[in-house]
């Protein structure tokens, strides 16, 4: 199983947008990130959300890159603040690929908590539209398949 990490685009300053929604900036990293894992072969079927309009916006823009197979779902949960423990337990039990876009510091702390601790949460950097891809393996052990943002993207 594929888990894709994804941290929102760029969002709006507050006092432009109160509901932070994407910039211009953030929905062009989005698209980059998005046909990126497009180029890649990437299929996804499942794509989880916050429920802040900077992430549903995020996950829209690269599920519509993907072929729009897939609508994003909005879950409670995966606020930047929210626990990471019932989620990385339920992952342990999933079997088909999963796309996460979220917010720091939950992205990282959920990444340190499916890595057992290999690696503290602080050591994880996700820039704006960033992406980690863990996977796990058939013993249940997750490690890092690759790390990406749009800034290396762009040409």
């Amino acid at each position: 199983m594929k888990l894709f990490l994804v941290r929102h685009g760029q969002a709006q300053n507050p006092e432009i947008d109160p509901a932070c929604g994407l910039s211009e900036r953030g929905k062009v990293e989005a698209r980059l990130v998005g046909q990126h894992l497009k180029d890649q072969g990437c299929q996804l079927f499942d794509i989880h959300c916050s429920t802040k309009a900077r992430a549903q916006q995020t996950a829209k823009i690269i599920a519509t890159k993907l072929g729009g197979k897939t609508s994003p779902t909005s879950i409670s949960g995966l606020a930047p603040i929210d626990p990471v423990e019932k989620l990385a337990s339920e992952l342990q039990g999933r079997d088909q690929d999963l796309m996460i876009v979220s917010h720091l510091p939950f992205l990282p702390s959920l990444a340190a908590q499916l890595l057992a601790g290999a690696i503290s949460a602080g050591s994880i950097i996700f820039t704006t539209a960033g992406v980690l891809v863990l996977k796990r393996d058939k013993d249940g052990v997750w490690s890092v398949e690759d790390q990406f943002g749009p800034e290396s993207l762009e040409t």
